[in-house]
């Protein structure tokens, strides 16, 4: 079913596609349809919160040795080994052709973000997560999403896991100039 609504939404645009539409070119009825998702949305989006949940629960049983960052950046690299550029080029085409799915994108990434802090916060102990967890989910999920954009929209070669960490690495860098700044000054 949802190789058969991503093909529709490909060809005729989100909008235009009916769930009689997918059902019919998946050979199954309405009804069956909606056993497996809750709305046509799902089929794009319901991915999404298994995957945060995952990167939360992994982030929170790394090793204890690992900074947090550390911990999230290697989260991020296992659970996008094997990502295509072809399916990243796909999921951003179907959601920019419709102004509600970036609506709902913008909502998902709000609710991974929060998904991944409570994950870093379980990692430190705490109930729910404090502001240094936020900022770190945030930061870490924009990584993420760069180095996706960076394999989707062809400005490198390199596979999303190589980016990732090297996304993260800048960020190091750019903190480690910071303090030496600091106290240099």
């Amino acid at each position: 079913m949802r190789e058969a609504a991503l093909e529709l939404f490909l060809a005729q645009g989100y909008d235009a596609t009916t769930t009689d539409q997918v059902a019919t070119k998946a050979g199954v009825s309405t009804r069956t349809f909606f056993r497996y998702f809750d709305a046509k949305d799902e089929v794009l989006f319901s991915g999404q919160r298994f995957w945060s949940e995952r990167v939360a629960d992994m982030i929170a049983h790394q090793p204890v040795g690992l900074q947090p960052m550390d911990a999230m950046c290697e989260t991020l690299i296992e659970l996008a080994t094997g990502i295509s550029r072809e399916a990243l080029v796909r999921y951003e085409r179907i959601v920019s052709s419709s102004v509600s799915l970036q609506g709902r994108s913008s909502v998902e990434l709000v609710e991974n973000t929060r998904r991944i802090a409570e994950g870093l916060a379980a990692r430190k102990g705490l109930e729910k997560p404090d502001d240094e967890c936020k900022l770190m989910a945030s930061a870490g999920l924009m990584l993420y999403r760069q180095a996706v954009a960076d394999v989707r929209d062809g400005v490198s070669n390199s596979t999303v896991e190589v980016l990732i960490r090297e996304k993260f690495a800048i960020l190091e860098a750019i903190y480690g100039r910071v303090v030496a700044e600091r106290e240099a000054g």
